[in-house]
């Protein structure tokens, strides 16, 4: 008789957050039922969209007849965030993957999270995936997601080992790869993950963001994975497994594709010293708790990087506090050093 594994299978909830993709919607849906990991349950909101993409959703579910998939439709549009946040409020499992509803996952995508997840060395509040950049009808513009941190860049980041014993113990979550998964800890700041369909959380981690009153709307990846990534650092896996489009009308990437980073559309560089702000104000409320994490000079470091990039931020008094501790611990550690230095030169 065979031996059954001494654990269940982790379930993971996937929210679809939409609004007027009515062209998309179904690539991505169809994307989440071609998954090769099968526990999983996926909720679609809708965020009021005005192009008779609820109905559409609402009919397509209809046919596939998974009861796996659910609609929530929204009465009025709130941004991305909002529907987020309905998304995983309507969902209850210990890992929430990510999807805009005008991409594509290919099938090893959850696997490959999860075996990241769950058989390297190093815990993680998240993971990103490497993404093909395709346009409106999935002609390939790039192989890789440039601003994603892949191995070796980054001074923290730490190529991860991927251990067999899970898949050994669970067939199911066994993902072989010749692409390294790469840890960049807390201390790591700055973007380095690709955008919201490459992404997967510990729910832990999410809650506690998605929980804050943000002020902005949109750019839900930047603030989800920046915040959550304070709590226990992100996974990089360097696999290309889904497709991220570019149609135009994306958030953030509204220009034609030139190569390299992707161009920043007008509107989305217009908000993205509120979204700095944002951060900013949620590592403040939250300081006593990251502190409590990572010792006491871990947010006065994150302030300190936070600040370089948004320099608006500078004069808030709010800052002061921390600033001050990370001078009087700068100060600390030169006095050290130059005591070291004079008892090597004296001996």
């Amino acid at each position: 008789m065979e031996d059954k594994s001494p654990f269940a299978l982790p379930r993971v909830s996937v929210v679809i957050t939409s609004y007027n993709y009515r062209a998309y919607v179904e690539d991505a849906i169809r994307s989440v039922l071609a998954q090769t990991y099968r526990n999983w349950d996926c909720v679609i909101v809708d965020d009021a969209s005005t192009d008779g993409s609820a109905d559409h959703i609402r009919a397509l579910l209809e046919k596939i007849g998974d009861p796996r998939l659910r609609l929530m439709a929204r009465p009025q549009n709130g941004g991305q965030l909002a529907s987020l946040r309905d998304g995983v409020a309507a969902s209850e499992a210990h890992f929430v993957a990510l999807l805009d509803s005008d991409d594509v996952w290919l099938p090893d995508f959850l696997l490959a999270h999860l075996s990241a997840h769950l058989s390297t060395t190093q815990p993680a509040s998240l993971s990103s995936s490497d993404l093909f950049i395709v346009d409106s009808e999935r002609a390939l513009l790039a192989g890789s997601f440039v601003m994603l941190h892949k191995t070796g860049q980054g001074a923290d980041g730490t190529t991860i080992s991927r251990s067999s014993q899970v898949g050994e113990m669970a067939r199911e979550l066994a993902y072989p790869s010749e692409h390294p998964v790469t840890y960049f800890g807390p201390r790591t700041y700055g973007w380095m993950w690709a955008p919201t369909s490459s992404m997967v959380f510990r729910r832990g981690a999410l809650e506690p963001v998605l929980a804050f009153p943000f002020k902005v709307t949109i750019g839900t990846d930047y603030l989800a994975a920046t915040c959550a990534h304070l709590a226990a650092g992100s996974l990089i896996l360097s696999e290309c497994l889904g497709l991220y489009r570019l149609h135009g009308s994306n958030a953030s990437g509204g220009l034609a594709y030139a190569g390299g980073r992707m161009q920043l559309s007008p509107a989305y560089a217009s908000l993205d010293a509120a979204m700095g702000a944002d951060v900013y104000d949620y590592v403040l409320a939250n300081a006593e708790r990251l502190s409590a994490i990572h010792g006491r000079d871990f947010v006065s470091g994150f302030l300190s990087s936070h600040v370089r990039r948004f320099g608006d931020l500078a004069s808030d008094p709010r800052l002061a506090p921390f600033m001050e501790r990370k001078s009087l611990l700068r100060k600390a550690r030169k006095r050290f050093v130059r005591t070291l230095r004079r008892l090597a030169g004296g001996s």
